[in-house]
């Protein structure tokens, strides 16, 4: 019965066998350079141009308009205190 059984070594040569394909093909990028080596992100064509113009465009407006609603927002709850401390005064 214990001839049956693996010695450790070659169970540990086995499993290294394995798991080599594995480690080969899990190689991943571990800086941003060597991530924006492999995207290719220029435009393929003139409409992509002038999506990007647009967007960046649009991404423009949209933070202009978050901060006057941001402003809004600050001055309706400046508002909202000047009212609360007011109406201690009033009585």
């Amino acid at each position: 019965m214990a001839d049956d059984k693996l010695p450790k070594d070659t169970l540990k040569e086995t499993l290294s066998r394995l798991f080599r394909p594995l480690q080969k093909e899990a190689q991943l990028p571990t800086t941003m350079e060597e991530l924006q080596a492999g995207l290719d992100l220029s435009p393929r064509s003139p409409f992509d141009v002038v999506l990007d113009q647009r967007l960046k465009a649009l991404e423009s407006q949209v933070e202009e308009l978050k901060g006057r609603v941001n402003g809004l927002m600050a001055l309706v709850a400046g508002a909202v205190v000047v009212q609360i401390v007011l109406g201690f005064f009033r009585t």
